[in-house]
């Protein structure tokens, strides 16, 4: 059938589009389906048995194929209603009529090669950009930021929680030594805590109960909360290294983040 190979095409390329969609996040699907190769081995037994049984004065029955597509061998695993209509719309837009014409794109630059052997396809397909522009998945330009910034912490994250833990034998500082001034430096610099009775005398006096004064008070309590975790952290870390107290949990955690540059987990809570 001269149909054939150009379904074919248009199945390949949808499955590489719902796929490439994924890691983009949300912004791809507002759910990461695992769509896999049972689903497009699914799809092409399916066209291929369609176009079997065509009746050629009739053609392609393009409201089937694109239920079939869009609704059962795709649609089955997409639950949320945006991320099924996404999926309809591109049955709808590339599996028409309209795809066997010279002028069909799916994107600019992206068009079904007229080719007679698999060789051709492959050279054909070898010759598309190395890097696909988001817009070729109907996404905007900008969705690659997003990608790009995830990928590249996600990288930088992953080197830094798989550098070495213990002491280096090169003679330097051990990370203990490091964490240990890191901390001494911090609680020097630690504002001092807030005296409850001060803080009152001094709203009393800007109008204890405007509404400005009141989110004030809000802040002050919350900031008393993350100084005094940072205090008593950092002071029981100093005894950990030390020796003195056992090195909980919390405190390793704490002194590897620090040792990174990072903030530790239970401060960022």
């Amino acid at each position: 059938m001269p149909m054939w190979k150009p379904m074919l095409y248009g199945v390949a390329f949808l499955h590489t589009t719902v796929q490439e969609r994924r890691k983009f996040g949300p912004i791809g699907w507002n759910i990461p389906y695992e769509f896999n190769q049972g689903d497009l081995n699914a799809t092409i037994q399916f066209i291929q048995n369609h176009l079997d049984d065509l009746d050629l004065k009739r053609g392609v029955n393009w409201v089937t194929v694109r239920y079939m597509i869009g609704e059962v061998q795709y649609g089955g695993r997409v639950t949320d209603d945006y991320d099924k209509r996404l999926l309809n719309t591109y049955t709808r837009v590339w599996f028409s009529e309209n795809m066997f014409s010279d002028s069909f794109q799916f994107y600019t630059g992206y068009k079904i090669p007229k080719c007679k052997t698999l060789e051709e396809y492959r050279s054909y397909i070898e010759s598309l950009p190395l890097v696909d522009s988001p817009e070729c998945f109907g996404l905007h330009p900008n969705a690659d930021i997003t990608y790009q910034t995830n990928t590249a912490n996600k990288m930088l994250s992953t080197i830094v929680n798989i550098q070495p833990k213990d002491a280096g034998s090169g003679g330097g500082d051990t990370r203990e030594t490091v964490v240990y001034r890191l901390a001494e430096d911090m609680l020097e610099k630690l504002p001092a805590d807030y005296k409850p009775h001060e803080v009152k005398e001094k709203l009393k006096k800007m109008g204890i109960l405007q509404p400005l004064n009141i989110f004030l008070r809000q802040e002050i309590d919350r900031m008393q909360r993350v100084i005094s975790l940072v205090r008593s952290t950092l002071v029981d870390l100093k005894l950990a290294i030390d020796g003195t107290i056992i090195m909980s949990e919390n405190l390793r955690d704490t002194l590897d983040n620090m040792y990174d540059a990072r903030v530790p987990n239970n401060w960022r809570k």
